[in-house]
């Protein structure tokens, strides 16, 4: 045990699980809270169904360039120092365009380049540095990021509730310069596709162009079915999640409600991805994510039938536990099924193609069943979805398994 402790406070992980921790903290401060800063100043569901749709169609496109960038160009910390740099002074351009709908779309846009990208860019980076270093532990310094962002969201909803939505700005750059002030303490991994193919050298790899690198990755059969199934799953969490507040309201409460529902689904993380850890080394990866998929069938019934908040909460931890489980397995399925030169590609591609079409679609559709179906046939309908990512799932589940992918 204080071998393990030992281990797990070294210098390395400590900084890891601030980049993590400071993240998810900016990144609940600003986003987990956007909806609610909308409807505060007079935006209607669709309008912030369009926003979502917005940022979703951004960072489908972006990306999988992002991937390929960080694979082939410049390193994931280079990348992480730059943006997040840029990402502080454009916070507070959400309250001072808020008045004009078009601005502010531009402004959430743009701030959601910066940032929204950054999760799998800090997971891959952590990964090649678990290559070099054994010590380094995923599960910890991503469980730091689920138990910062959960006390956050328990706090911060009780603070926008005393201060006004206008802190919103003013606390997302103080963990952003933090979380720069981590990355820029951590040491570089090179790009795994940077060969040449002038390089002679019979022991050096060829650079894969990024046309050769999509057609690689879509003629990966496991890949896709995978991407699909996770496409399901975050269009149906999205969905709910996006009008988390109007379920809070539906039961009479407030932006502290909200930030106790959060706190829960973070919270319950922690625990899920440090089981998860070692779950992967006794069960099979595919009945795993099985069980995570069917998390979100869980939370989305529950929303069905909430009455209360106990109701709200239950479902709440069931994501949150789903979550856990979830970015675990598509980290280690996406390594142990694409080729190691393309890793982040695959990683930002498959995250492009399923959290950010999941949220073109879901959000948008969200919007449009609360409007004229109302809050029960939005968790109705998402509950289906959500099934239908586990059936997608199927046909490769309990088949033979596949080598994976070369280069």
């Amino acid at each position: 045990m204080l071998h393990w402790i030992k281990h797990t406070l070294g210098k390395k992980n400590l900084l890891l699980m601030g980049v993590q921790g400071f993240y998810w903290c900016a990144w609940c401060c600003y986003f987990s809270f956007l909806v609610l800063y909308l409807q505060n100043h007079g935006y209607s569901n669709v309008q912030c169904a369009q926003t979502q749709v917005f940022i979703a169609i951004a960072t489908l496109v972006a990306q999988p360039f992002i991937g390929y960038l960080t694979d082939t160009y410049i390193t994931c910390k280079k990348y992480l120092l730059v943006t997040c740099a840029l990402a502080i002074p454009v916070a507070f351009l959400l309250q001072m365009t808020v008045a004009n709908p078009i601005l502010c779309y531009a402004a959430i846009i743009l701030q959601a380049l910066f940032f929204y990208p950054t999760a799998s860019i800090i997971d891959s980076w952590t990964m090649a540095l678990k290559e070099t270093d054994p010590q380094v532990q995923y599960p910890v310094t991503r469980s730091a990021g689920s138990v910062l962002y959960s006390v956050t969201a328990l706090v911060f909803g009780n603070v926008i509730a005393a201060l006004s939505d206008g802190i919103i700005a003013p606390s997302f750059v103080i963990f952003a310069v933090l979380m720069f002030l981590c990355v820029l303490f951590l040491e570089e991994t090179p790009c795994s596709n940077k060969g040449s193919r002038k390089d002679s050298s019979a022991h050096a790899e060829d650079r894969i162009s990024g046309v050769e690198a999509v057609k690689l990755l879509m003629k990966n059969r496991i890949y896709v079915f995978f991407i699909l199934s996770c496409l399901f799953y975050n269009l149906a969490n999205k969905a709910t999640a996006c009008f988390i507040s109007n379920y809070v309201a539906d039961i009479g409460g407030d932006s502290g409600g909200i930030g106790l529902l959060l706190f829960f689904s973070a919270l319950v993380e922690f625990p899920a991805m440090m089981f998860m850890g070692k779950f992967i080394k006794r069960y099979s990866l595919n009945n795993l994510h099985l069980v995570a998929l069917s998390g979100v069938v869980i939370k989305n019934l529950f929303f069905f039938l909430a009455s209360s908040m106990p109701l709200l909460v239950i479902g709440q931890i069931a994501q949150g536990l789903s979550y856990g489980c979830y970015v675990y397995i598509y980290l280690e399925f996406l390594h142990k099924h694409t080729p190691k030169q393309l890793s982040v590609t695959a990683i930002t591609l498959g995250s492009a193609l399923s959290g950010s079409l999941g949220g073109i679609v879901g959000n948008y559709l969200a919007g449009v069943v609360l409007d004229t179906m109302g809050l029960s046939a939005l968790s109705i309908i998402f509950t289906v979805v959500a099934a239908a990512g586990i059936l997608a799932f199927l046909p490769i589940a309990f088949s033979k398994k596949e080598a994976p992918a070369a280069a």
